[in-house]
């Protein structure tokens, strides 16, 4: 419950008067300082510092004075006088009623009251200012007028009030905020909403991200079943294999036989076969939903020359080992000189490279009497034909000119020749025994 008011006329001015002086001025339109007189005494008698007037009829005047001044003005004044106390149950009396006839000057006349004047904070119409906000619940019942005295009006207490912009420090969001003030729930609720919307948008998106998820691994999982595996041995094509063991080849196939065609990982399979000392390239595809192929590219044998151990190698142009045999195979030209023990899949030598080379070059006219390729220890290379005549080439460079010496050579009747044929220079010597 409320304190009983401060005393008027004291100097002091309630905070309930200025509040409600505040409301009466909202609507009026601006007026200068200037314009406003603070010295009239209406003002006085709002702000309760004098008396009010009361509502006396004036008196016609009966008759002019004797000397012409203007007739006393006699007013009524109607004052409620305490009443008697009586045993009567009703204790209250009627008012007495007393006439007070004065003798007065007439009052000067009254300047009209001045306009009210209109307070206006922030901007015009024209900005999208925030809605005002009562952060203390007695300040917003105070400037609503709300008539009830309140504990900060009687302690002559004040309330601040933040007004601010986005830009104030203070605020957030454009909603000012105090220390130490409470919270309108009005405000609380809007804050809270704007929360739950936010994490509901983050939700929302989540959960599409999981379905999307979702939805990829069962795809991948069911095609990547025994639904879309390569089943039979006949789904799969097999092109190219002609020398390659049939180990290797069944290696290869096992990898792709019973498995998703998806999940088969064709590059590992290449890797494998190309590993085999005859397959030179290899390509390994998947025909979905349940086809494969294997596609070889084999290695030429061209030559063969013994090693030290007296095994056959089989060589083909790149002077790769793709085979080892116990016994000197008769397709193939035959290179002689000091080899090396090579495995299957490995190089026969720089220098046997070279004597495959050339035997590639040879043209059939030169093959045919060919008997043997030499490699000498510095690396020079010769020809054997079947009636003994031997071809010098000399260095392992420029062996297509060489050999078009030679062909040149052996067409004007000099194929009866047993002895030795010099190509390595550019002219040719005879043939010389």
């Amino acid at each position: 419950m409320s304190e009983p008011g401060l005393p008027l006329g004291e100097g002091s001015v309630p905070d309930k008067a200025l509040e409600e002086l505040l409301a009466a001025f909202a609507d009026s339109p601006p007026v200068e300082p200037d314009a406003i007189d603070f010295d009239d005494p209406s003002i006085d008698r709002m702000l309760g510092l004098s008396e009010p007037l009361t509502d006396a009829p004036v008196a016609a005047p009966d008759e002019p004075h004797a000397d012409g001044a203007p007739p006393p003005i006699t007013e009524r004044v109607e004052t409620v006088a305490p009443a008697p106390v009586v045993s009567s149950p009703d204790p209250v009396a009627a008012p007495v009623t007393e006439v007070v006839s004065a003798t007065e000057p007439p009052a000067p006349p009254r300047d009209p009251a001045p306009a009210r004047a209109t307070i206006k904070i922030g901007g015009s119409e024209e900005h999208d200012l925030p809605d005002a906000f009562y952060f203390d619940e007695e300040a917003s019942d105070r400037l609503r007028g709300a008539g009830r005295s309140t504990e900060a009006s009687i302690h002559e207490e004040r309330t601040t009030i933040l007004i601010a912009d986005d830009g104030m420090e203070g605020s957030v969001g454009g909603i000012p905020t105090a220390a130490g003030s409470s919270m309108d729930p009005r405000l609380r609720a809007r804050r809270i909403a704007v929360k739950r919307a936010v994490g509901r948008r983050r939700l929302k998106w989540f959960v599409i991200v999981g379905v999307i998820i979702v939805l990829i691994t069962s795809g991948i999982a069911v095609l990547g079943s025994s639904l879309f595996a390569v089943n039979n041995i006949d789904d799969i094509s097999i092109s190219g294999a002609r020398r390659i063991s049939r180990t290797d080849l069944d290696a290869a196939i096992n990898r792709i036989l019973h498995h998703p065609v998806l999940l088969i990982d064709t590059h590992a399979i290449e890797v494998q076969l190309e590993r085999s000392p005859w397959v030179r390239e290899a390509r390994v595809s998947t025909d979905f939903p349940h086809k494969a192929s294997i596609e070889l590219l084999e290695r030429v044998p061209l030559a063969t020359y013994a090693g030290p151990d007296g095994r056959f190698r089989i060589i083909d142009v790149q002077g790769r080992v793709v085979d080892v045999i116990a016994n000197q195979p008769v397709e193939f030209m035959l290179i002689t000189g000091q080899g090396v023990n090579a495995s299957a899949g490995t190089s026969a030598g720089e220098g046997f490279t070279h004597a495959a080379e050339l035997v590639e070059a040879l043209s059939p006219a030169v093959r045919s009497r060919t008997k043997s390729v030499d490699v000498s220890d510095s690396g020079g290379l010769s020809l054997q034909f079947h009636n003994g005549a031997t071809v010098v080439l000399g260095a392992p460079t420029e062996l297509l000119d060489k050999l078009t010496r030679l062909e040149a050579f052996l067409e004007t009747d000099n194929d009866q020749c047993t002895g030795t044929i010099n190509v390595a220079t550019i002219e040719i010597d005879k043939c010389s025994s």
